[in-house]
């Protein structure tokens, strides 16, 4: 028997040429490494097939198994020898039979020659299973049906059968079949079909099911896949993400490439919304501190109004000692008066403020200049603060806080997301915002749900976007810009029948290693020239000492005074419209407020000073000009009062208006 070969074809050793395909590496039950022969088949040493005859496949191939009982029958082949040779030998000094290896395609480049006869035995009960054994045959000649879910450019599409036009979204013509399909992917099973050599016969298209449509009407991908549930066809060929719902429905190959979900924001600096610019107005200083300042302007003014009406009762009294009041009745303060007192002096502590300083009034009261001395020391330090950061944030783009996920969600944005992989987000973000359109177009959808207000920001997968022009300039037009932060990672790949998905996973396979066919390469076929730079730079979000402020950025103020404006106007007319009328108005009153109600004696006085002041006489010796005499000795006496007040008191003043006395609040 021949143990090494026979004399001229000697059984040569080739482990050097199994260890170097890692390719193949497995795990011997021994822990030892070994390589497969075939995807998913039987697992070797190196040394298998080398060195000598033997009956290799008896000591490694699974089907070679005998059973405790011993009962089973093991295939005829499994007890032939063999060896590797050398086949230039062999043919040059021997007439032995020798075979080109199947197990190592002509494209890996592995040369491996066997030989039967050499060991005394025949091949003959080989290669009546080799065709079921060999991965070359992993499918058996079968032709596939495939279905098409729906066109993104430049992935799947067909053109218009008049005019040839590249369609962008599907028509009549994409349930026709008879007009081809075309794109990065049909391409690319094209590639895997002529690799297999045979072994997938054919790769026929077809468009998906109306009723799947109906079923799944938020994503045409995972109605492509219900189709496949259904058995309306073996497979369905797209850039398909593997998600629990549809992993739930059927197999797949392995992954074809790892799709990355993108935040898709505004490009920083160029379009921040107006509320937004609002917001920047009020940014130098928290929520909360703008509420204290409003709490205390608020206070004071509250304070300075108190501080007046003592002021005032003070100089009552003085009048009442001064004989001037003996025959007034009590005097009661009227509400809509102090409601008035209380608006001007909040306007005007708000003016105060606004304008960084306080009036300087000798002839306010002493507890209203310790009141305005505080209040003056806060508008210092408030406004100096607020000032010093204001051009800063005037200038800075709101979307710098949105670069990554973790900022949307900080910002409390809603983000625009593809329904397919719901589940998926909202594992991963359990804390983010989406808004997920039930009847959406897959990416187009979510474009036009931005459009509509429904987002601030979008949820984007590169995958099924990077290389689609009508999508990418219309991401153009709108000025938005793919952040490089990912939201999500999501294998890629076709929806397949479970008993096909290993022998078309093992040619995609064999097609990347040996044949340089992968999805990339069928892109590189299809080149897109985009109208801009969609993807994010750290540049766009630079800003400089010497950025201009615009109008834009004055917004919150130019509305705030407007509104103003617009107020006074109003309460100008209305003011004007009461006067007319001949009826009485606080609206256009100064700052001078009549705290009591008037009495007959001081209405009549009033009443004869209008008739002298408008050229009407008075008869001398009459009882009306006795009394005119007399008010006007009290009135000589009330001037004098002026000047003997209270050192914490107000002033007293005449509203040139009507003539009636008043307390002026110089505090205010």
């Amino acid at each position: 028997m021949a143990i090494d070969g026979k004399e001229g074809c000697p059984c040569t050793n080739n482990t050097g040429t199994l260890a170097s395909l890692s390719e193949r590496y497995c795990k011997l039950p021994t822990g030892d490494d070994g390589i497969y022969l075939t995807l998913g088949g039987s697992c070797v040493p190196f040394s298998y097939g080398s060195s000598r005859c033997a009956v290799h496949d008896l000591l490694y191939d699974p089907r070679c198994k005998v059973d405790a009982a011993g009962e089973n029958d093991i295939p005829a082949y499994c007890v032939k020898r063999f060896c590797y040779v050398d086949l230039a030998t062999c043919k040059r000094e021997s007439r032995e039979r020798v075979y080109r290896s199947s197990y190592f395609p002509f494209e890996s480049e592995v040369d491996l020659f066997y030989s039967y006869s050499t060991c005394n035995s025949t091949a003959d009960d080989w290669f009546a299973v080799e065709d079921d054994i060999v991965g070359s045959r992993a499918l058996g000649g079968i032709s596939i049906d495939a279905n098409i879910p729906t066109y993104t450019l430049p992935m799947l599409y067909k053109r218009d059968p008049s005019s040839g036009e590249i369609q962008s979204a599907p028509g009549s013509e994409y349930y026709d079949d008879n007009v081809p399909y075309d794109g990065v992917y049909l391409h690319y099973t094209k590639k895997i079909v002529e690799i297999s050599n045979g072994d997938i016969r054919n790769l026929t298209f077809t468009h998906r099911s109306k009723a799947s449509g109906d079923l799944h009407p938020s994503s045409s991908f995972t109605a492509a896949v219900q189709d496949l549930k259904d058995g309306l066809v073996d497979m369905a060929v797209g850039p398909f993400w593997i998600t629990g719902q549809r992993l739930k429905m059927t197999s797949f190959t392995v992954p074809i490439v790892y799709d990355q979900t993108f935040l898709v924001i505004p490009r920083p600096g160029t379009k921040d919304p107006l509320n937004d610019q609002m917001k920047k107005v009020l940014a130098p200083l928290s929520i909360g501190l703008w509420v204290l300042v409003l709490a205390i302007i608020v206070f004071a003014a509250l304070l300075s109004v108190w501080f007046s009406d003592r002021s005032e009762l003070t100089m009552n009294q003085n009048s009442r000692r001064m004989g001037l009041q003996r025959n007034t009745p009590k005097k009661r303060r009227r509400k809509i008066v102090y409601a008035r007192l209380a608006l001007d002096s909040f306007l005007e502590k708000g003016l105060f403020f606004c304008s960084a300083g306080v009036e300087q009034d000798e002839r306010a009261s002493l507890p209203n200049k310790l009141l305005l001395f505080g209040f003056g020391f806060f508008i210092l330090i408030s406004v100096s603060a607020y000032v010093a950061n204001l051009a800063a944030f005037l200038t800075l783009s709101t979307t710098d806080s949105v670069k990554t996920m973790a900022g949307a969600i900080a910002a409390g944005m809603t983000i625009c997301a593809h329904p397919a992989i719901k589940a998926e987000l909202e594992v991963a973000w359990p804390d983010a915002k989406f808004y997920f359109h039930e009847k959406g177009r897959e990416f187009p959808g979510v474009l036009e749900d931005y459009d509509a207000g429904r987002c601030r920001v979008m949820a984007i997968g590169y995958e099924d976007t990077s290389m689609d022009k009508v999508f990418l300039d219309k991401v153009c037009e709108r000025d938005l810009v793919y952040t490089n932060s990912p939201i999500a990672e999501i294998p890629i790949a076709f929806p397949i029948r479970s008993d096909l998905a290993s022998g078309f996973s093992f040619w995609m396979y064999q097609g990347e290693r040996y044949h340089k066919t992968s999805i990339q390469t069928a892109k590189d076929e299809y080149t897109q020239e985009i109208a801009c730079n969609v993807y994010f730079s750290e540049e766009d979000t630079e800003t400089s000492d010497y950025d201009e402020i615009t109008v834009r950025n004055f917004f919150l103020p130019i509305m705030f005074f407007f509104a103003f404006a617009v107020l006074a106007v109003i309460l100008q007319i209305v003011h004007l419209n009461n006067v007319k009328k001949g009826k009485r108005s606080l609206v256009g009153r100064r700052s001078t407020l009549d705290l009591v109600t008037d009495s007959p004696k001081q209405d009549s006085f009033v009443a004869r000073m209008k008739r002298r002041s408008s050229g009407g006489e008075i008869d001398t010796g009459s009882k009306e000009a006795e009394e005119e005499e007399k008010d006007c000795d009290d009135s000589e006496s009330y001037q004098k009062v002026r000047g003997t007040k209270s050192i914490m008191s107000g002033s007293l003043q005449l509203d040139d208006e009507n003539l009636r006395p008043r307390v002026r609040f110089d505090g205010l």
